[in-house]
């Protein structure tokens, strides 16, 4: 039976390990959709189990008042409310035998090769409590709920819009959505099936990052590098790709639909109520050690409110359309959801 060596893992060590490597890994948080809000760390630190942040709201709307020596001009109102989030404790515990078989490969060391393969597990993981909270705020594809918060921020066959390939025209509704606000859209996220669809009509501009110097883009199409930069950026319409295979999906086969998000930066806020933590213990009846890794974070989308009382709430839970209600206008919640098929199924 393969043993856990204490050289191996060393929480104190791994754990900064694992850390660094799932902020490097995250795609959503490279892009800027997903951003640190220091208020909800300072929130979650406190304990409990939602966090919550003042928003406040002024009626702007109507034109100037006339001045004159005999009125007074009449106060609009501003009106409180709370955007609250719920706090997500997860965690997984892992065999020696996983871990033996995370540790093999690319020349690195056992530690840094084990943190590496999980953080990309973490992250797969916490993109798919991001996406069970953007379903619970958009509702099921084209399932034509009125009652969801964002549900005039889609883009689909229940919007009059019947799903196609992923087009300019989707980048278009999308920005027309947020009215004079569409420019704040900055990043995409999509199925792999999308994204190689744009690949096969060439339409995927490249970036590459000089890691330091200015980005430098190449042709529409192009596969020449502007420079050896290590780093490749994807891009549609000026808009960052990010690619997620976690990304909703209905029907199967040649009838399969796949959501397309469109955001801007900090739609997503994130905060943790505590540093990840990894443990290790040893089994001596079963002579068998193991890992577990545990974390309790925030994932919140900017605008919304968490509308029911359910803690830890699973995922279940957080597709659920009654969950989620909005607090800002609509304009100023950048992201919106396309239906689209693939012409690779």
């Amino acid at each position: 039976m393969a043993t856990l060596r204490s050289d191996l893992i060393i929480p104190e060590v791994f754990t900064p390990y694992l850390s660094e490597a799932s902020t490097l890994s995250d795609s959503f948080l490279q892009s800027g959709v997903v951003q640190p809000l220091p208020e909800l760390n300072l929130s979650a630190e406190r304990g409990g189990d939602f966090v919550k942040i003042p928003a406040y709201t002024a009626n702007l709307t109507g034109d100037f008042e006339v001045l004159t020596d005999s009125t007074s001009l009449t106060p609009s109102k501003i009106t409180a409310d709370s955007q609250i989030a719920p706090v997500l404790h997860r965690g997984r515990a892992f065999s020696s035998r996983d871990l033996a078989s995370l540790a093999v490969g690319g020349g690195l060391d056992p530690m840094a090769a084990i943190a590496q393969k999980m953080a990309i597990y973490v992250n797969n993981q916490k993109q798919k409590d991001l996406y069970s909270c953007l379903q619970g705020a958009f509702g099921s594809l084209n399932a034509n709920d009125s009652n969801s918060a964002l549900f005039t921020h889609a883009i689909d066959s229940e919007s009059g819009d019947s799903p196609t390939v992923l087009s300019p025209r989707h980048v278009a509704r999308a920005q027309s959505i947020l009215g004079d606000q569409g420019n704040k859209i900055t990043a995409i996220a999509m199925h792999s099936k999308t994204f190689f669809d744009l690949r096969e009509r060439n339409a995927i501009d490249r970036i590459y990052d000089d890691g330091g110097n200015a980005d430098t883009a190449a042709a529409s199409g192009s596969t020449t590098r502007a420079f050896d930069g290590p780093n490749e950026i994807n891009t549609f319409m000026g808009l960052r790709i990010i690619i997620s295979d976690d990304i909703p999906t209905t029907g199967s086969g040649a009838s399969t639909e796949y959501a397309v998000f469109f955001f801007g930066n900090g739609a997503i806020f994130t905060g943790e109520q505590a540093p990840i933590r990894t443990q290790t213990d040893r089994d001596i009846l079963a002579l068998e050690e193991a890992m577990a890794v545990d974390l309790h974070y925030i994932y919140h989308v900017a605008g919304l409110k968490y509308a029911v009382t359910t803690v830890n709430p699973n995922r279940s839970t957080l597709e659920t359309v009654a969950s989620w209600s909005k607090v800002y206008d609509s304009k100023n919640i950048p992201i919106v959801r396309a239906t689209v098929v693939s012409n690779n199924d």
